[in-house]
């Protein structure tokens, strides 16, 4: 893959990850490096009336700048020393340029007129952007909100062209044969995961037609496309549960990719009531190598399910809300 390629995989797999003020790592966040964090920049950036930055303890964490300077750091585009603000890596790292010339890769950014330049994320395609969103919602794949109104091409991708297709679909396949995940798309990366036959995987996105972006603790991984087939006793269930309770299906696929085994109690739930067909036999679930990735074996055995409400979405109050109501997390300041 080309250095635009490889920019793209490493931003996308952060997909997952936290968003904390002036972060820029991927080692997990600890109470330790957040009490330094919040002894910099000050409380009011960490802790909110219903949420703070703690829910990130444990994963990666990157604010919209850092994900970015992570990124170019370990590409070795840039020195480990040199960090960048979103305003400077728009007027130092990129040629401007129009919306209408998007491609994946580009940087879109929010250009107040008070402030500046106070938040950016990376163009994937299709109107979409990954960028690390703000506290509430950590590195994300999102839209492309109105309040981004400035673009920019990094100088380091200038001349790297070619079509990188990438389609968010957000699915949960079978894997058909015991399966590498791989840091970024491609079999000379290194691997960070196995998936065994018979488990399944969480489908974040499909890469150039010959990977997807699956799920992990806090990150995304890499996997060949041809490896995994369509869960289709998992969707099944899934519309079933959505048609009785009259919620839609995307909350309950959320729930069951962030809890262990929970596709496997849908599935029961959906067969107990008749949504689905009874099973001859009860299987023994498999567990997956990575942590958060379940298994797509039936199981008959009744279970009771843990659903936990949605959480409450911050006020305008709580955060730095554009007019839209969505969040982009203030980044006018230089990282640690």
């Amino acid at each position: 893959m080309n250095k635009l390629q490889e920019f793209l995989a490493i931003i996308n797999s952060k997909i997952g990850a936290g968003y904390v003020y002036g972060g820029q790592n991927a080692e997990p966040l600890t109470r330790e490096a957040l009490s330094r964090l919040v002894n910099t920049f000050g409380r009011s950036r960490y802790y909110y009336a219903n949420y703070s930055a703690e829910k990130w303890l444990g994963y990666q964490y990157y604010d919209c700048s850092g994900l970015i300077v992570y990124t170019l750091r370990k590409m070795g585009l840039i020195p480990m020393i040199a960090d960048y603000s979103a305003q400077s890596i728009y007027s130092v790292l990129c040629t401007p340029i129009s919306k209408n010339q998007l491609r994946p890769g580009d940087l879109c950014f929010r250009n107040t007129t008070t402030n500046g330049i106070i938040h950016t994320g990376v163009y994937t395609g299709n109107n979409r952007v990954t960028h690390a969103r703000g506290t509430f919602y950590g590195v994300a794949n999102t839209v492309v909100f109105d309040t981004f109104n400035t673009f920019g091409r990094l100088n380091y991708f200038a001349a790297d062209y070619g079509e990188i297709k990438i389609n968010f679909e957000q699915s949960v396949k079978s894997v058909q044969v015991a399966a590498n995940i791989y840091e970024v798309p491609d079999e000379a990366a290194a691997v960070i995961g196995k998936l065994e036959a018979g488990s399944s995987a969480n489908i974040e996105a499909g890469v150039g037609g010959n990977w997807y972006i699956i799920k992990l603790t806090g990150k995304m991984g890499y996997i060949k496309l041809k490896a995994l087939t369509d869960n289709d006793e998992l969707l099944k269930a899934l519309e079933f549960i959505s048609e009785k309770s009259g919620i839609n299906k995307n909350y309950w696929y959320r729930q069951a990719m962030n809890i262990k085994y929970l596709d496997l109690c849908f599935i029961a739930i959906a067969r107990g009531f008749g949504g689905l067909p009874a099973a001859s036999a009860s299987i023994e679930p498999q567990t997956a190598a990575t942590s958060t990735i379940s298994t797509a074996t039936s199981m008959t055995a009744s279970v009771t399910v843990p659903v936990t409400a949605p959480e409450t979405l911050p006020s305008a109050e709580q955060t730095h809300a554009d007019g839209t109501g969505e969040f982009t997390g203030s980044d006018d300041m230089s990282n640690v």
